[in-house]
C-alpha cells in the first residue's frame, strides 16, 4: 500500500497531523511519504490529484482523506483501507446454460 500525505506547510496544525498520520500507519506497518506545499514533488503530486484542500492522504494513487483528523479517526480510516484491500471478491465463473 503507498501512502503519501501532502502538508500546506510546517505549520503547527500541520505538523500535528503528520504526527497523527505517522503513528496510525505505523501502528499498521504502512510507509508513508510526506510531501508539502513548499516543495516542488508536493505541489507537482497536488495538481496531479487536483487538490485544493489540505493536508490529503492519497493511498494506492486514490484520495483517501481530507482535513486535519483526530488520532481516532486516522487510525479508523487506516483500518477501513486496510479491511478493504484484503477483501478478495471470489465469484462463480459464468456457465452456458
Amino acid at each position: 500500500m503507498k501512502s503519501i500525505l501532502i502538508l500546506a506547510g510546517r505549520y503547527s496544525s500541520c505538523i500535528s497531523t503528520q504526527e497523527i498520520w505517522q503513528n496510525a500507519c505505523q501502528k499498521h506497518n504502512i510507509e508513508l511519504e510526506i510531501m508539502d506545499l513548499e516543495h516542488d514533488d508536493g505541489q507537482v503530486t497536488a495538481k496531479q490529484y487536483d487538490l485544493k484542500s489540505f493536508p490529503a492522504l492519497i493511498v494506492d494513487e486514490k484520495i483517501a482523506a481530507v482535513g486535519h483528523p483526530d488520532k481516532q479517526t486516522a487510525e479508523k480510516i487506516i483500518a477501513d483501507l486496510i479491511q478493504h484491500l484484503s477483501l478478495i471478491h471470489i465469484s462463480e465463473p459464468t456457465r452456458p446454460t
